[in-house]
């Protein structure tokens, strides 16, 4: 079941983004994108489970940015993408595997991502307007969904925390703002 679900759902969701980006991007790429980024994580997450959750996700997002390095694409936009894509597919194979608690958790993940990538650009403290925010705030869900899966793992908890860390910086570099607006030099 878990597989006919995951299968459904990447069709759906690889269908969206095919809708979401077409105008912008040539069709067979964005499929073979798909294809390489859907390979990966499969690779990663059932041909060696010593890589964990963590490990899938960074192995997909190098994959995004080479693929987008070598296509000359906008990596931050493609980020906005995938997350939100992810997080999907993500939910259904929770789902297709009977972990009702974390499908959900995922698909609240995935439902927030949408809402926020139609106002991220109204936000007053988000003063750069650059694309991205959705892509990052979708990495520290997976990060949090993460720490929910192995709270008895302390060491990957403490990962996931500071990827969190990383994250929460990256953004509010990303927002415009500097880190002397918080610690002014002293004269």
């Amino acid at each position: 079941m878990n597989g006919v679900l995951s299968g459904i759902a990447f069709l759906i969701v690889s269908f969206w983004v095919w809708k979401t980006v077409r105008a912008e991007y040539n069709e067979e790429d964005i499929l073979t994108l798909s294809l390489i980024l859907a390979g990966t994580a499969w690779g990663l997450g059932w041909g060696w489970k010593w890589w964990g959750l963590a490990g899938v996700l960074m192995g997909v997002v190098a994959a995004l940015i080479l693929w987008c390095r070598f296509k000359k694409w906008n990596a931050w936009e493609w980020s906005d993408v995938m997350a939100r894509a992810s997080l999907a597919i993500g939910a259904a194979a929770a789902l297709g595997r009977g972990w009702w608690v974390v499908g959900s958790v995922m698909g609240a993940g995935a439902l927030a991502l949408w809402g926020l990538a139609k106002v991220y650009r109204k936000i007053r403290w988000y003063k750069s307007g650059k694309s991205g925010l959705v892509g990052m705030v979708g990495g520290m869900w997976w990060m949090g969904v993460w720490m929910g899966l192995a709270p008895w793992q302390i060491y990957k908890v403490y990962l996931a925390g500071w990827i969190l860390v990383g994250l929460a910086v990256a953004i509010y570099l990303r927002s415009g703002h500097k880190f002397s607006e918080i610690w002014p030099k002293k004269q």
